[in-house]
Parts: structure tokens; C-alpha cells; sequence
């Protein structure tokens, strides 16, 4: 059986159940509410409050019970005017949707102050009944929550956000951070693109290989990595660095890691200063004085890009994070369609400041695709074109939402400048609206020699009384007063330098920089008189000198290149050297320009024309070098012009008078070859005529006894054999010979002689042939009866010579025997002077022979026949002799005078100089033939013999 409570019981329950209820939203941090919701028609969404936490009283300065039902106020008639209608909104669309709402606003308070609240409410609706169309809504539970420390905060964090901006922006030095992960660049200011002539959009989220060259990123990213595990500040004191702007600059570099809470690098900062004009001051390069850039910080987590009509072109992925959408629903959308009316309002205004070109940041509040509210720093850029002309806007955008976050961002900015400040080599110090120190760095303690907490607070005119009444007292003022950053130069006597000043009028005061240029000063007076002592120099030259560009454009001629030409300065300087340059002379140094150029030289001269104001032509000598940048890249020629028209006058007056001798000598020297040519016929001709008669002489005296000979060897050897078979016949008839005999026969060795005597007489016999042949042989080579052309067989002029020559082939004590290897082929016959031909055998054959008397082993010589084919192509209309050795060879330089007449490399007596020069004659000028040689030292010689077959 169950037990049912008592009335006492349940009200005891009841009580018990609502102190908990209170003791629980009395700790509650912030204000609970419970109302009613009326929408009504035709106006706002009301909300009645049936409850209200006594938390209220202290975040509006009201009772609760004020608003109970609206008894003395409705809670919406403290909602600040300008957020009723949004708060309203709000919750309409809450209700509408059956989520939670969720808003920030302001609230008037009891003392009329302002509170900014965060409400956040839920709807409660009625069940759906039968026949209704929805769910109705009945009633709103929520909780509010004071909200002004953090809205006071994110306001502290704009103040230090403007003046640690003010700071970064105006500092003369280049300030950079890049991620320590993968080194892409997170900040990045204005200053930067002077720098570097890179952009922002240029640099931030990308490395140094997205836009440096490859071998210079490779180098800086190498640094990188060594300074971030080193963990060490790193100086670099001179590095060059190609801008797309400037050319070739020079950067004073410091580079440190900053490390997290862990002691981990999370960030590369980088500090720079271009030190290019005083680096130029001290190498004499008379450069203008230098100029520093300025860079300024950005801690810009989403990109996003628009056009001129506001419609996104690009975003990155961080933004679309940050607002709930993909990159790809963001592009193509307008910006206004990521806030709310009143966003929108202002957003207006501000894309009309940017068609003017201004660029700002500033705070802005965002709606997410969920409906919440994305509060964001925003970094807005004008983007211009070519001509100047608005095309979009490029916005950085930073989220602020959370209170942490403001706080963290606020520490690390104050790390960040203190950083910065600390390691320019420029002396700092920020002045607040009464003149007094607010910030000192550890140059400027150096150079005032002042502890810098000596300095804080205290009027600069008080701790610096010098200075007053002079031009850092008026240009300070003058910064102040007109907003404007002024920069200017001072002596101060009581340190003895030079200082260079900027002042950047900020929001809580002045920032100043100091840096000293003394060394600047003296090199800039260094190069002052160094100057003009070049331009006198350069002007009272004897010579012609000029500067031009890569183009032939002319920078700068001194006074005795424009009188060679008749020209005013003026005037040249808007010649070129191809204007100048005689039309046949234009391209005659492109070669050495283009190895100029490439470095291959380091200068050339030439003589070329040129031509003068009056048109006439003028020699001259030029000499043209080219400066180089330290890098090596050409920055413009350097010419000098010597003029040269009487030495070319007299060259060429000696070249008329060279042209006549040369020209005789020709005509001596032709008259001269002609007379060895005949001297040399002439000579052999009574010599081969001297030679035929002899040799006719010798073979007619010989041939008679010869044929006696050989004509009576058969009757000698018919008469032996009688006399040989008497003999027998007496031994086979008287066997018994007396003893005179007998012992005659014993001392004839008979048998012996028997058998001998038959072989003597065919020894005789060949004898006589071959002496027959060899008359035969003689008799063939003279042919003093063939005078005339003839068709002859090649090879027998040949064999005749080889016969003749035997005794010369053969072995000998001091040398061995020559081979001679034959390949004939099967020639026609050929019509030519056989007796010349043979001689040209000889002569060569001669020349072979001599050459292999000092070979030590196997020499050789072969002879080839054949008819004629080059290419694969038979040419039947002429034949080719060719005979070669394997001797020593002949060296180039005599092989070069080898068919000069009376020319000998053989001793004095030995030749005449004369055989291969009529062997030559006879080949190309008797038969129209062809005669060379084909000799390397050391691998043999081969003479080649070209005859027609019928004459030419």
C-alpha cells in the first residue's frame, strides 16, 4: 500500500525544492531570466519578464522586481536606443528558428552609465495540437552576463594596438617575422615594399623561393635554419640583395629567433636597414645619401580579396574558417552579405574610403554563417592598377572574439616592440602630449648618456636644455602641431656628430629616432672632392670619353668627344654610338660587345668610323670596357675615342705603295719558276737524251757478243753430248783402260763432270737470257725511237724500271731487302710519252728506295693499279698508279716544298733537287694528269699518279 503526502508534506517538498532553486541561481554567474514572449502582430517581439535573478541588480542597478511584468520598467526600455532594434531582431529570428539566441549589446544603467551585456536566451514552445499548423512559442528562459571588462579590454587593446602600429610604422629600420615552421612571412609593413619592392600581397604567407631567385632563397633559407637552432642573435652586416625597383641594394640584417613558453623557436624576426647609399659613400660609388625603409607588423591570420563592385575574387581558408563558410561558397559573394544592417552601413562608408585610396585598420564586427557575431581587426588595402586606377580592395583580417586571445596578442606585442626597439641600431624615445619621456631605448641611453629611468617622465626640454631654442625644438613642434613626420639633419657640438632625426607624430605623442652619420658626413665630403677631381679630369681629357647604357644611349661625354665630332653636349646626349657609327662599321664589334657582356673579356679596341656633325668621315681608335655592379651585372659602358685620320691617311698611302711592290715581286717571282721550270727541262732532257744514247750504245755493243753466245750454247752442248757418248762408248768397248787413263779419269772426277757439265752450259744459257732481257729492259726505258704519244701497257714501263732498279732492291750488308709488292689491275692501254713516264717511275721508285735504306726491318714497297673510282663511282677515263712505302714519312713543312724545282733534303752532291720536280712536269703539265703525296711522319709515304687515258 502506497503512502500519498499530506498537504504539510508537500508544501514542506515544494519549499525545500525552491531553496535549492535559489541558492543555485544565486551563484550562477550573471543575471537568469525567465519571460514571457509575445509576438503580436504587426510589431516587435516582446519579452515580458516573469523572473529576474537578483544578479540583475548589480549588472543594471535596478531591483529585479522593477521589471516583474513591466511594473516599473519594461527590461527593454534600458536596452541602449541603438541596439533595440537588433537585440529585437535577434530574438525574432531565435525564436523563429527554435535555437538559442545569443547577442551583445549595451545596456543604460541606474546612474546612467553604459554596461555591455551578453544574453542568451531559449525558447519554450507548446505542443502542436490537433489541427494547428506548428508548434507555438510560449516563453523565453535565459541568462545575462556583464560583458564591460571585456569590451573595456578589447578597447585597451585597440589604444596599444594604434600606438604599437604608430611605432612599427614609423621606425627607419625593415622589420619582418616569419613562421619558424616552414619560414613564410607573417608581417610585413609598408616600409617592407620600399625596402625590397616587394608588397605585402607580394610576401605575406609565402617564402623566400615564391619571389627571390632560387640560389639566393636557397642561401636565406640555409641562414634561417642555422639562426633557429642556434637560438642566438645573428648579424649580418653587408649583404647585397637585387630589388625589382632599386636594382642592387645593400642590407644591414639582424636576425633572432622568438621563442614560445617552452623555450621552442615559434617565430623568425628579422631587423633591416638599408645601408646601400653609405656603403656607396665609402667604395666611391657617389651615390645620393641613403634611405632606410620602415616595416610594418601585421599579424593577419585570413586573406580577402574583392573586386570593384565588393564581390569576393579570393579568400583564404582561415577566413572562411573563421566565418563558417568553404573558399568556395565565400567567392563570387558580396562583402555584404557576411553582416548584419547595421555592419553594412558602416562597411559602406568604408569601401567609399578605399575607392579614395586611404587605407586603414580598424575593428569590425562580421556575422558567422551560423548567425553569431565574428569581431575582427581589419587591415583594409586599396588595390590599384598600372594607371592608378581603384580595382578591388585587399583586406588582412584578425579574429578578436575571445578576451584571451585580446590579452595574449596585447603580451606578445609588447614582447614584439620590445624586441624591436631594443636591437635597432637608431637611438628611440616616444614623447607623450606634455613632452614628457615615455619610452627610452638602449641607443638612446648610449647617446644621451642618461639611464633611461632617469629619462621616464620627465619634459624633454628639462633633461635636455641644449636643445632648446634650436632646429630639433622647432622641428619637433612643427611634427606636433602640423601631424606630420619630419626628418632633418643636426650637428650636436656636445657630442661632436652628425645625427640624422625622424619624428612620427602619433596618437599618445611623438616617436623619434636618432642615428648618427658622422661616417656618412665624411664620406659623403670624401666624395665630393673625389668628384671633382674626376669631372676636371674627365672634361680637360686629350682623348674622347663617355659614358653610355646598354643601349648605346649616351649618360654623360666630356668636351673633347663632342669637338671631334662637332657636336654640343647637348646634342650627344641624344645620340647613340649607332648614330654616330659609319653604316659599314655598325656591326663590326657585336661579337666583342656580346663577349663584353658575358664577361668573357674585360675590355677591347678597335678602329672604326664615325661620322661627324658636317657628314664627313672620322677614324678613329676606340676602347670600350664595362661596369660591373658587385654583383657582377652590367650597369654601362665606358668608351674612349682617340682620333686616328692622318695615321690612317699615311696606312693608307703605305698600303698603295705595298700593293705596287707586292705586285712586281709576284711578276719577279712567276718569271723566276718559270726559269727554274726550264732550267730544270732543260737539264734532264739532255740528260735522258745523253742517257738513251749511252744505254742504245751499250745494249747494241752488248747484244752482238750476247747473241754470239746464246746462239753457240746449243751447238756446245749438241758437241759435249757427242764427246760425253764417245766417252761412254770407249768404256763400254775397252773396260780395260791403259793406266794413264784410268788414273786421268780418277783426277776429272768424270762422273762428276758427267753430270756438271750439262748443268753449266744451262747456267750459261739463262746467263745470257737474262743479259738479253736486261739490254731488252734498257733499250724499252730509253725508247729514244718514241718520241711521240703512244698507247702503251703501263704495267710493262713499270716492270722495266723494277729491272733496272734489281741491283738497289736486293739485299746489301748494310741493309736488307727491299719487298716489292705488285697488285696490278686490269688497265687499258694509255696513250702517253713512255719514255717520260718511265723516268717518272724511276725517280719515285728511286725516291723509295733511298727512303728504306734505313729502315731496320721489313721494308717495302708496294705498287697499285687500277682505273679510277671515287665515291663508289668508276671514272674509266683515267687510271691510277699508286706506289708507296713504309719508310719514315715526310714532315709537313717539306712535304709543302717537295715539287719546287732544285729543292733536296739529301747532302750536298748527292741529288739534284730535280726528280720530283720533273716527275710533276711531266704527270700535270705533259699529260694533264695529277701527281700527290700522301705522307704522316712515321707511318710511310705514297705517291699517287692520276693519268687520262686518252689525252686532254
Amino acid at each position: 500500500m502506497t503512502h500519498s503526502p499530506t498537504g504539510q508534506e508537500v508544501q514542506a517538498l515544494l519549499k525545500h525544492s525552491e531553496e535549492r532553486f535559489s541558492a543555485l541561481i544565486a551563484n550562477i554567474p550573471g543575471a537568469v531570466y525567465h519571460c514571457a514572449y509575445d509576438e503580436g502582430l504587426g510589431r516587435s517581439p516582446l519579452r515580458t519578464m516573469a523572473f529576474f535573478s537578483e544578479a540583475i541588480e548589480e549588472i543594471s542597478g535596478y531591483p529585479p522586481s522593477d521589471f516583474i511584468n513591466n511594473r516599473v520598467r519594461s527590461f527593454t526600455s534600458i536596452i541602449h536606443p541603438q541596439d533595440r532594434a537588433r537585440v529585437e531582431q535577434a530574438v525574432r529570428q531565435g525564436m523563429q528558428a527554435k535555437q538559442p539566441y545569443v547577442i551583445e549589446y549595451r545596456i543604460v544603467r541606474a546612474d546612467g552609465s553604459l554596461a555591455w551585456v551578453y544574453d542568451k536566451g531559449q525558447g519554450i514552445f507548446s505542443e502542436k495540437g490537433e489541427g494547428e499548423p506548428q508548434e507555438l512559442p510560449l516563453q523565453i528562459n535565459g541568462v545575462i552576463l556583464d560583458i564591460s571588462d571585456r569590451k573595456q579590454a578589447e578597447a585597451d587593446l585597440q589604444r596599444t594596438q594604434v600606438f604599437l602600429n604608430s611605432v612599427v610604422e614609423n621606425l627607419p629600420v625593415g622589420v619582418f617575422i616569419k613562421d619558424a615552421v616552414d619560414l613564410r612571412f607573417m608581417y610585413w609593413n609598408k616600409a617592407s615594399e620600399d625596402v625590397f619592392g616587394y608588397s605585402r600581397e607580394d610576401v605575406l604567407g609565402k617564402n623566400d623561393y615564391d619571389f627571390l631567385p632560387h640560389e639566393q632563397a636557397r642561401y636565406l633559407r640555409a641562414k634561417d635554419r642555422q639562426i633557429l637552432t642556434g637560438g642566438k642573435l645573428v648579424e649580418s652586416r653587408d649583404t647585397p640583395l637585387m630589388t625589382p625597383h632599386h636594382g642592387e641594394r645593400r642590407i644591414h640584417t639582424k636576425k633572432i629567433p622568438l621563442l614560445d613558453e617552452s623555450g621552442t623557436p615559434r617565430y623568425l624576426l628579422g631587423i633591416c636597414e638599408d645601408i646601400t647609399e653609405s656603403k656607396k659613400a665609402e667604395e666611391g660609388l657617389r651615390e645620393s645619401e641613403s634611405h632606410y625603409r620602415r616595416i610594418l607588423e601585421t599579424a593577419s591570420e585570413g586573406i580577402w580579396m574583392f573586386d570593384v563592385d565588393s564581390k569576393t575574387t579570393f579568400a583564404n581558408s582561415r577566413i572562411a574558417e573563421m566565418l563558417g563558410y568553404s573558399v568556395e561558397e565565400m567567392v563570387g559573394r558580396s562583402l555584404f552579405d557576411f553582416m548584419d544592417e547595421d555592419s553594412r552601413i558602416l562597411a559602406q562608408a568604408y569601401v567609399e574610403r578605399r575607392r579614395r585610396g586611404i587605407h586603414e585598420r580598424h575593428d569590425f564586427k562580421f556575422r558567422r554563417k551560423d548567425g553569431s557575431d565574428l569581431w575582427a581587426i581589419v587591415s583594409a588595402t586599396p588595390i590599384l592598377d598600372a594607371a592608378g586606377e581603384f580595382i578591388g580592395v585587399l583586406r588582412m583580417i584578425t579574429d578578436i572574439s575571445d578576451r584571451k586571445q585580446v590579452e595574449n596578442a596585447l603580451q606578445a606585442s609588447h614582447q614584439q616592440l620590445v624586441h624591436i626597439l631594443e636591437r635597432i641600431t637608431d637611438a628611440f624615445f616616444a614623447l607623450d602630449h606634455q613632452w614628457q619621456f615615455t619610452y627610452v631605448n638602449g641607443e638612446a641611453e648610449r647617446i644621451f648618456d642618461r639611464n633611461r629611468e632617469e629619462l621616464r617622465g620627465v619634459n624633454i626640454w628639462q633633461a635636455l636644455p641644449e636643445t632648446v631654442g634650436t632646429i630639433v625644438e622647432q622641428q619637433y613642434h612643427k611634427a606636433k602641431l602640423e601631424q606630420i613626420p619630419v626628418i632633418f639633419e643636426v650637428f650636436c657640438s656636445q657630442w661632436n656628430s652628425w645625427f640624422e632625426v625622424r619624428v612620427y607624430p602619433c596618437a599618445e605623442g611623438l616617436s623619434v629616432f636618432w642615428r648618427d652619420i658622422s661616417d656618412r658626413k665624411q664620406a659623403e665630403k670624401a666624395l665630393q672632392d673625389s668628384e671633382q677631381r674626376f669631372r676636371a679630369t674627365f672634361n680637360q681629357a686629350a682623348v674622347g670619353i663617355a659614358h653610355a647604357n646598354l643601349k648605346g644611349e649616351f649618360l654623360r661625354i666630356n668636351q673633347k668627344y663632342c669637338d671631334l665630332l662637332g657636336y654640343t653636349q647637348e646634342e650627344m646626349l641624344t645620340q647613340t654610338f649607332q648614330d654616330i657609327t659609319h653604316p659599314d662599321d655598325a656591326d663590326a664589334d657585336v661579337s666583342q660587345i656580346s663577349e663584353l657582356l658575358a664577361g668573357n673579356i674585360q675590355m677591347y679596341s678597335m678602329e672604326k668610323r664615325y661620322i661627324a656633325r658636317s657628314g664627313s668621315f672620322i677614324w678613329v681608335n676606340l676602347t670600350v670596357s664595362l661596369r660591373r655592379s658587385s654583383l657582377g651585372i652590367p650597369k654601362y659602358f665606358i668608351a674612349v675615342v682617340q682620333d686616328i685620320s692622318n695615321k690612317k691617311q699615311a696606312e693608307e698611302a703605305l698600303r698603295r705603295s705595298e700593293s705596287e711592290l707586292r705586285t712586281k715581286n709576284q711578276q719577279l717571282q712567276q718569271t723566276l719558276h718559270q726559269l727554274k721550270q726550264t732550267q730544270a727541262q732543260l737539264i734532264q732532257n739532255e740528260k735522258m737524251i745523253g742517257l738513251g744514247q749511252m744505254v742504245a750504245g751499250i745494249a747494241h755493243e752488248i747484244n752482238n757478243p750476247i747473241s754470239f753466245i746464246y746462239g753457240n750454247i746449243a751447238y756446245a752442248r749438241e758437241y759435249a753430248s757427242d764427246l760425253l757418248h764417245l766417252v761412254q762408248l770407249y768404256a763400254k768397248h775397252y773396260p780395260e783402260a791403259v793406266p794413264e787413263i784410268q788414273q786421268q779419269i780418277a783426277a776429272l772426277d768424270f762422273e762428276f763432270l758427267k753430270a756438271d757439265f750439262p748443268k753449266l752450259l744451262e747456267s750459261m744459257r739463262q746467263g745470257a737470257k737474262r743479259i738479253r732481257s736486261i739490254v731488252l729492259s734498257l733499250r724499252n726505258f730509253s725508247r729514244l725511237d718514241e718520241a711521240d704519244m703512244k698507247k702503251v701497257d703501263i704495267h710493262e714501263g713499270i716492270s722495266s724500271t723494277l729491272l733496272i732498279l734489281q741491283h738497289r732492291l736486293k739485299k746489301h750488308p748494310s741493309s736488307p731487302e727491299i719487298q716489292v709488292i705488285q697488285e696490278y689491275s686490269q688497265l687499258p692501254m694509255v696513250e702517253c710519252y713512255p719514255s717520260q713516264l718511265n723516268q717518272v717511275f724511276m725517280n719515285i721508285l728511286n725516291n723509295a728506295i733511298d727512303a728504306l735504306e734505313t729502315q731496320p726491318c721489313s721494308p717495302m714497297i708496294a705498287i697499285r693499279t687500277e682505273v679510277k673510282h671515287e665515291g663508289g663511282v668508276i671514272h674509266p677515263s683515267h687510271v691510277v698508279i699508286r706506289i708507296s712505302d713504309n719508310g719514315s714519312g715526310i714532315p709537313e713543312d717539306v712535304k709543302q716544298r717537295i715539287f719546287d724545282p732544285f729543292f733536296t733534303t739529301k747532302p750536298v752532291g748527292v741529288g739534284t733537287g730535280l726528280g720530283l720536280s720533273i716527275a710533276h712536269s711531266i704527270i700535270v703539265e705533259k699529260h694533264g694528269g695529277q701527281l700527290t703525296c700522301i705522307s704522316t711522319p712515321g707511318q710511310g709515304t705514297e705517291f699517287a699518279i692520276e693519268l687520262p687515258i686518252q689525252p686532254i
